[in-house]
């Protein structure tokens, strides 16, 4: 990537606490994977909710100073966002985290900057391009035998397969020569991505069913090619597993392009 000073930039997302109004806060995992990916990461702090209503705004001179965006994970999200009302199994979401992230995917996506969203980050891309979301998967898949998506080992391990699409790019990502068509990832998580957003194709899924990668349809529309969200957690995992580094290794470059 050269020097530090021409690293790119990409600005990180911060969750919210709801127990504890005003903390936002970012995991270091995911600062330590830009880092190491040879990006340089800004934390982009939440505006007041005072100021909702310049959120399109304030979102638009943000992504304008970046080289890419990365969506990171955390709690639930306001399903009024996507047209449903709040179940009780939905859990704790942000207003201004909701808003203001979903206000910034749709500026980086106007302006054609790389994506990447990570778990929670999956869901608000979906949302943000008029997607919908499982409020709950066990709650709203009776009847199916589901894997177990919030798991109880260390966070760097692996709990189950995705399967991964033959012509998409996240297959080109993750995945060596060797010719096989799945991975292993990590899960911490009980929403996920119901119907797909009409400009996104669903890329990878679980046994179970349940939609584990996004991208966009066709890589010559009107977002950048790099416009991808995973439900399982890379900046747990890349440390120990080439795919989840792999994916931060071409999320940097495309980054780079993008500032080029």
């Amino acid at each position: 990537m050269g020097s530090a000073q021409d690293r790119p930039l990409v600005g990180i997302s911060v969750s919210a606490s709801v127990e504890r109004a005003g903390e936002q806060y970012v995991y270091d995992n995911y600062i330590a994977a830009i880092y190491h990916a040879g990006c340089t990461p800004l934390i982009i702090p939440l505006p007041d909710i005072e100021l909702k209503g310049s959120y399109d705004v304030l979102a638009e001179r943000v992504v304008n100073s970046l080289d890419g965006l990365l969506l990171s994970g955390g709690c639930d999200i306001d399903a009024r966002l996507y047209g449903e009302e709040n179940f009780p199994f939905n859990g704790s979401f942000v207003e201004e985290r909701d808003l203001f992230e979903i206000e910034s995917c749709r500026s980086a996506a106007r302006q054609k900057k790389p994506i990447l969203g990570i778990c929670r980050g999956e869901q608000v891309l979906n949302v943000a391009m008029g997607g919908t979301l499982f409020q709950d998967i066990g709650s709203q898949n009776a009847g199916r035998t589901m894997l177990m998506h919030v798991q109880k080992a260390p966070t760097y391990s692996c709990s189950h397969d995705v399967k991964l699409e033959p012509d998409s790019q996240i297959r080109r990502i993750v995945l060596d020569e060797s010719g096989a068509s799945s991975i292993e990832v990590n899960s911490f998580h009980h929403q996920a991505v119901k119907a797909v957003a009409p400009c996104l194709r669903v890329t990878a899924v679980s046994s179970d069913g349940i939609i584990e990668a996004i991208e966009p349809i066709s890589p010559d529309g009107p977002y950048h090619p790099f416009t991808i969200g995973v439900q399982w957690h890379p900046e747990r995992m890349w440390k120990y597993h080439q795919s989840a580094a792999r994916l931060f290794a071409s999320f940097a470059k495309a980054c780079g392009r993008a500032g080029n």
